[in-house]
């Protein structure tokens, strides 16, 4: 296939690969700006390591995203007129992100990490295993962010030959070697933790389910192995010489697959954490959206002279209100209940504490 077929092929995969990462990135931050409103406040815990990690992971996968897309935007404008002049800014782009990645994707499994001890509270050598796991692999990559960098002296030599032409690198198989051996472990870790939780959850004496549905939101995981699969096979076509323009063409191949598998992540660690803001807003929904319809003020189940007595007849007791109890009917969805508290506040406009009634 001719340079130019090439290039024709990038710019397709190009659209291709935008219309894929950001659609992820963005349901990711939202995602992770609802477990930060749970987590402040709707949670009863105060906020512990795993709150501090996934938010410092956000903001690295932000990084990782923009520098994604700079790296798509730089190889679009390649021209083959003129490779030295536009061809080493979309390698260093390509290249950066890459690298990024070995801080971005590995650093939110710190955070699940921390959440899983703290959630199951594992014995003793169980949770130094998962803490250990996942932090010593967190140093291994920021040792292969750096070595992306340094196997080349001089260090743009690696993204623009065209002006150093007497660049010296390292063989470029060690860090692709390096960079292999720190997928295949994240891959592994991804795995571990979205099939750790299942077997607990599982064992709970809880309604069917309740446990699958949190394994559900904490298996997401195992997505992000699939993805991560994906990746180191991707990896491997790097070995060898190739040169800048396959250089470039194949590392945002690889950039594509960290991107989704970063954001997967991303999601498993913030799902489990989300549930108290989303229970909040189905009661915002049912006791605010539901009750603006016109019908529900003339139902006849909810009639005016229903409103003002109980429902055997004797009159309504506002006090009841005040002091947080409610008629002996018990079973009153709390739609009805705010019906009558708001009727109650429109009969009785003296009432001592009106704001007491919703």
């Amino acid at each position: 296939m001719s340079t130019s077929a090439e290039f024709r092929d990038l710019n397709h995969f190009i659209d291709q690969a935008g219309a894929a990462a950001w659609p992820i990135f963005i349901i990711a931050t939202i995602v992770f700006i609802l477990r930060t409103i749970s987590r402040v406040f709707y949670s009863k815990a105060s906020l512990d390591w795993e709150d501090y990690v996934i938010s410092i992971s956000w903001v690295l996968d932000v990084v990782r995203m923009v520098t994604f897309q700079l790296a798509l935007s730089a190889t679009r404008k390649v021209d083959l007129n003129d490779l030295a002049g536009t061809l080493p800014n979309a390698s260093f782009w390509s290249l950066f992100t890459d690298a990024w990645s070995f801080l971005s994707v590995t650093s939110p499994k710190v955070g699940v990490a921390f959440l899983l001890v703290r959630i199951f509270r594992p014995r003793k050598w169980v949770a130094n295993t998962i803490l250990g796991m996942s932090i010593g692999l967190f140093i291994v990559c920021i040792a292969g962010f750096f070595i992306c960098f340094v196997q080349c002296n001089p260090i743009a030599g690696q993204w623009d030959p065209y002006s150093h032409p007497k660049t010296k690198c390292w063989p470029r198989n060690v860090q692709v070697d390096y960079s292999l051996m720190g997928s295949s472990t994240s891959a592994f870790l991804d795995l571990v933790f979205a099939l750790y939780p299942g077997f607990v959850i599982w064992g709970l004496q809880l309604p069917l389910w309740k446990r699958l549905s949190t394994m559900g939101f904490m298996c997401l995981g195992v997505g992000a192995f699939a993805f991560a699969v994906v990746k180191v096979t991707s990896n491997t076509t790097l070995l060898g010489e190739p040169t800048v323009t396959e250089f470039a063409q194949k590392a945002l191949h690889i950039a594509l697959w960290n991107s989704i598998e970063n954001d997967f992540v991303m999601l498993a660690a913030c799902l489990p954490s989300v549930r108290p803001v989303l229970r909040q807003l189905g009661l915002f929904t049912r006791t605010h959206l539901s009750t603006s319809r016109p019908t529900r003020m003339t139902s006849p189940s909810i009639s005016e002279r229903s409103l003002r007595r109980g429902d055997h007849g004797e009159p309504y007791d506002g006090r009841a209100v005040e002091l947080g109890h409610h008629p002996r009917s018990m079973n009153k969805s709390i739609q009805i209940k705010h019906d009558v508290s708001l009727e109650w506040e429109q009969a009785k406009p003296n009432f001592s504490n009106p704001s007491s009634q919703v």
